[in-house]
């Protein structure tokens, strides 16, 4: 596609030059017909190059909607930057970039920073579009995973319960924010809480499950916690590794139920030091 100008002169200097050399114009006699004429020649200089710096914008995001379709994500992303530098409001081409910006560090990896940033804008002036609160709380988990990963517990529990407000339809912030309180900052009664808000949305998290029926347990719930941790099995999927642990777990709940038969069943079914533990 033809450009219109060399990259050197932007269309804002361009635009500044004409002005400049309008209002430097050396002094001349007053004339009425010529002053009309320099003001008429100005404002279509101003208005030719507005449009013109209009079509370089359409001209830009055509070009990295070309570049996505051609599988050129670098390119594309540079586009859709250097049309958002001039059309900050493009909600749509923001949507775009970030959704880009999400698919090259999933291929990538990198900061996730500039996705985030992104996504707060794109919340902010629409908090309702469910695809943005459903990308930007996935994204804003996995920074509370960082921050875990670092050690960075305090920054993990602010990052969880922004994503859960963000986005407090589905359970899965509440379930990290329970696994961060229950593993990391030690706190069964807050992991508990949390656990109950993301089962109440029934995600499919096996693990989630699994430690909410160990929490009614502990807490003497105990059909409660048969009938939470019969889900696990419904779940597990690929994770088979947690079906041992559910079967402990529920040998222990029929133990205290007072079946010993279902007890002992379970407990065949779940690991050795699980059988030894329940028959002592």
């Amino acid at each position: 596609m033809a450009r219109f100008w060399s990259p050197q002169r932007s269309y804002g200097s361009l635009l500044a030059e004409s002005v400049r050399s309008s209002l430097e114009a050396p002094s001349r006699p007053r004339n009425t017909t010529r002053g009309s004429r320099r003001r008429l020649w100005a404002g279509s200089a101003l208005v030719t190059l507005v449009a013109l710096a209009g079509c370089e914008a359409t001209d830009t995001l055509e070009l990295a909607r070309i570049a996505v379709d051609e599988r050129d994500r670098v390119r594309a992303l540079a586009l859709y930057q250097r049309h958002l530098d001039t059309n900050s409001n493009d909600f749509d081409a923001r949507l775009e970039y970030t959704l880009l910006l999400g698919e090259h560090w999933a291929f990538k990896g990198g900061d996730r920073g500039p996705i985030l940033e992104n996504l707060e804008l794109l919340y902010e002036d629409q908090p309702d579009n469910e695809k943005i609160r459903g990308f930007y709380s996935t994204m804003l988990i996995r920074e509370g995973q960082a921050d875990v990963e670092a050690q960075r517990y305090e920054d993990a529990e602010r990052t969880y319960d922004l994503a859960i407000d963000v986005h407090p339809d589905v359970g899965t912030a509440h379930y990290w924010q329970a696994v961060l309180n229950a593993d990391n900052l030690r706190r069964p009664d807050v992991a508990f809480e949390h656990l109950v808000a993301a089962a109440a949305k029934r995600p499919p998290i096996p693990d989630l499950y699994l430690r909410l029926g160990d929490a009614y347990l502990e807490r003497g719930d105990v059909d409660r916690s048969i009938n939470t941790l019969e889900l696990v099995e419904r779940l597990s999927g690929t994770s088979t590794y947690l079906i041992p642990r559910m079967h402990c777990s529920l040998a222990r709940a029929f133990r205290r139920r007072g079946d010993p038969s279902a007890a002992r069943m379970h407990a065949e079914l779940a690991s050795d030091d699980c059988a030894e533990q329940t028959a002592s």
